[in-house]
């Protein structure tokens, strides 16, 4: 028998939601039975419906021994690099560098950076949480400077996932140096398909079998140094920006996957999630509507535009 006692981040969840969370590893099929065969106990009692809601404090009981809780195990990492743009009780945004992957199962990712840096301020016990863990709502790639939001809390993890893909709820604004000179604003709206073999996405401007539809906006504006342009999100693909670029053979520099030529012996590409903004958020994080947070200060001291 196993003994779980539900903490403030469990709360209000089904109890097969929060079952599933903390056996991951456990086959559905085994977690069905346990419903129906009575192996569940909350509070001493056998619960059979799935749907039963979980509160603070409740002891839940699970009888088979022969299967082990999954716990949080991060890798510990040094943060002392960790750049913070914005963090309350219930979120935190952070400026990643360019080549530093968002999670890794093998390498020191930025999961792992900001996992530690919360323990180390008490805000996250892994070993005490039994369904939630601190995670981002969102990636962007290895090789792309900028702001990713993560979530301290499930009721914050909740409303952020949910509202993450919606642009009129949270609004994600790029800026990237491009080979040449982009004259007019562009709306660019196709078709694309991440090809495994390549290890890159294709963009085509007719629908075809296997194909997402994208639609990206981009906005040239001046500057003494470079080429940039202001790009927003209408989808969200992976490497969507990239593709689409490459497509219109006017690739970020440095991006050499998405047919940038000119050698300049940097491995950093010059694209940023640049600025994060938040609107029509409900509860627990209304207070965040009609904030927005940016690196471009920062962006522009270091291009010297």
């Amino acid at each position: 028998m196993q003994l779980i006692k539900v903490q403030s981040n469990d709360t209000g969840q089904s109890l097969f939601k929060f079952i599933k969370k903390r056996y991951s590893d456990t086959p559905l099929s085994v977690i069905y039975k346990w419903f129906r065969t009575g192996k569940i106990k909350v509070n001493g009692k056998k619960i059979r419906d799935q749907k039963f809601l979980i509160n603070l404090g409740d002891e839940i009981m699970v009888f088979d021994t022969n299967r082990t809780l999954v716990r949080d195990n991060f890798k510990e990492a040094d943060f002392s690099d960790l750049e913070i743009v914005y963090e309350d009780n219930n979120i935190l945004i952070v400026d990643k560098p360019h080549n530093l992957e968002i999670h890794s199962p093998i390498n020191i990712a930025l999961d792992d950076q900001v996992k530690s840096y919360l323990v180390s301020k008490g805000e996250y016990a892994p070993e005490e949480e039994n369904s939630f863990v601190v995670s981002h709502v969102h990636r962007i790639d290895k090789l792309t400077r900028g702001l990713v939001i993560y979530a301290k809390n499930r009721q914050a993890l909740e409303s952020l996932s949910e509202a993450i893909n919606d642009k009129n709820k949270i609004k994600k604004t790029y800026w990237a140096n491009l080979e040449r000179k982009v004259n007019n604003n562009l709306e660019a709206v196709g078709w694309i398909k991440y090809d495994s073999d390549l290890q890159k996405a294709i963009f085509q401007e007719d629908e075809d079998e296997g194909y997402k539809k994208v639609q990206t906006s981009f906005y040239p504006f001046a500057t003494e140094n470079g080429n940039w342009v202001e790009i927003i999100l209408q989808t969200g693909r992976k490497h969507q920006i990239r593709a689409t670029l490459e497509y219109f053979d006017n690739p970020v520099v440095n991006d050499f996957r998405y047919g940038y030529q000119n050698r300049t012996g940097q491995k950093s590409i010059m694209l940023f999630a640049i600025e994060i903004s938040f609107h029509n958020l409900n509860s627990p994080l209304e207070y965040l509507n009609d904030q927005k947070f940016d690196i471009k200060g920062k962006i522009k001291e270091l291009h010297k535009f």
